[in-house]
């Protein structure tokens, strides 16, 4: 499923966490990875979007960006045996990394991202969200975990076996099911599908807050999610996938959020809507607290509908 995979890197060292996730993937899977550096002269941006620059000053800088991917590229192809190409882009950056994963049929996006506030958030952090808003592919993101990072090094090689897939009991969740299985196969993987059952959703929200849940309409919620989660794990066991499910009372972003941090999750794969106000209010606002609080890596995917 995955053949061709894009690394958008920055230069540091933050930005390359993400390259042992997308070499792992590209072993198991045959696929290539590309890595792409944007190259904005001197660094420095008007307010209306257009680089500029002293070419004087800017020649070295594209030369030594040219460098830095081609060493980057030699290394990591020769102890990982994967097949690693380079591009060095111009233009803004997620403009420029949105159209090079089109125009180069790309089908996975490996990268890095803060997942906190919109200062740590604006290389990285801004790209990802565009990516994820207007890409038609999946976008996985990565937020790193360790100050020191040695790319040579096989033994630390992420392995993705504990799979969540939070759903809603929409088609629109679903469109994620078909990426998470994609990168699990190749890894082994367990699978959970889990429902948050959230009061506020269903209208409950003033008896809720006043008097608390009703137990009977609880189980009435439980029942119905079960049986839904049931009909989506049996077509995943079809495939002799490894399926389990599960169902939280709580807020969305909560109840995925918890469960991955109790039970060792190594991926969350979620759908978005990939547009903005009233429209992502649920998906796509749980997607953002999600990325903001997981320290998993999460995989988004723009719902086709």
């Amino acid at each position: 499923m995955y053949r061709s995979i894009l690394v958008p890197l920055d230069g540091s060292t933050f930005g390359e966490h993400a390259l042992p996730l997308a070499l792992s993937i590209a072993r198991r899977s045959g696929a290539a990875v590309r890595l792409a550096h944007v190259h904005v002269a001197n660094q420095l941006v008007y307010a209306i979007g257009m680089p500029v620059g002293d070419d004087a000053l800017d020649t070295p800088s594209r030369e030594s960006e040219c460098a830095y991917l081609d060493g980057l590229a030699q290394h990591l192809s020769a102890t990982w045996g994967v097949e690693v190409t380079t591009d060095l882009l111009d233009g803004m950056p997620a403009d420029t990394l949105r159209r090079c994963a089109i125009e180069t049929a790309a089908d996975l996006v490996v990268m890095s991202t803060h997942g906190r506030g919109p200062v740590s958030r604006f290389w990285l952090g801004s790209v990802a969200d565009t990516l994820v808003r207007q890409l038609p592919i999946p976008v996985l993101l990565a937020r790193p975990h360790q100050e020191s990072l040695d790319l040579l090094d096989l033994q630390g090689e992420p392995i993705l076996q504990r799979v969540l897939i939070p759903l809603d009991g929409s088609p629109l969740a679903e469109d994620a099911l078909e990426y998470a299985v994609g990168l699990g196969e190749t890894m082994g993987a367990q699978y959970t599908l889990l429902q948050a059952i959230d009061p506020i959703v269903m209208d409950y929200a003033p008896v809720a807050r006043s008097a608390g849940l009703d137990e009977q309409l609880v189980e009435e919620w439980r029942a119905e999610a079960q049986t839904y989660l049931d009909q989506v794990a049996a077509r995943l066991r079809e495939r002799s996938l490894q399926v389990q499910t599960s169902i939280a009372v709580a807020a969305p972003a909560l109840a995925i959020l918890d469960y991955a941090r109790h039970h060792g999750t190594e991926l969350i794969a979620m759908a978005t809507h990939g547009r903005s106000g009233v429209s992502r209010l649920l998906l796509g606002s749980v997607a953002d607290k999600v990325v903001r609080g997981a320290c998993a890596p999460v995989l988004l995917h723009r719902a086709s509908a």
